[in-house]
């Protein structure tokens, strides 16, 4: 059975909290699974448009991988490591 590395997210915008500290708001647009043979693949969420998504002076999305909490739920304190660089797998696009 397939495992759950990484929830996909996309920054949607910022919010200031009680404290007076911005934090962003994120979308869930997805998930990065593991295969039982140890290749990894995403899964997007079939409704998600990534025109739609502010992307600055870019003409690129930029996407942000976070480590599920223990319950499945994202936590944007946990961001998934630097060396995914080191993945066997190459991605076909």
């Amino acid at each position: 059975m397939a495992k759950k590395l990484y929830d996909m997210a996309v920054k949607s915008g910022s919010y200031t909290n009680a404290n007076g500290d911005t934090k962003n708001r994120y979308v869930n647009i997805g998930v990065v699974m593991q295969s039982d043979d140890g290749g990894a693949f995403a899964l997007l969420e079939p409704h998600v448009n990534l025109a739609g998504f502010n992307r600055g002076d870019r003409d690129s999305v930029m996407v942000s991988l976070f480590k599920p909490n223990s319950d499945g739920q994202v936590s944007a304190n946990k961001p998934a490591p630097k060396d995914l660089d080191k993945m066997e797998d190459e991605i076909p696009f």
